[in-house]
């Protein structure tokens, strides 16, 4: 995945030390829903490889990643 996520850098810096969120938190407002899916999967593999060094993932409920931030 070439592409950076469309993670919106103000909603990030909102989301509290140790509270649970969603992509669907953090994205950015002018961002297509219908793009949300793919973008998810892509803002997933960011936390996994340390892009969001203050980032993550809390919990897999089977239709949504909780993340948390530190």
């Amino acid at each position: 995945m070439s592409e950076k996520s469309h993670v919106c850098p103000d909603k990030l810096s909102k989301v509290p030390s140790g509270k649970p969120f969603e992509y669907k938190d953090v994205v950015m407002e002018s961002f297509a829903e219908e793009n949300h899916t793919e973008d998810g999967k892509r803002f997933k593999a960011e936390v996994e490889d340390g892009k969001f060094d203050d980032v993550v993932i809390e919990k897999d409920t089977g239709s949504h990643l909780l993340y948390r931030k530190l």
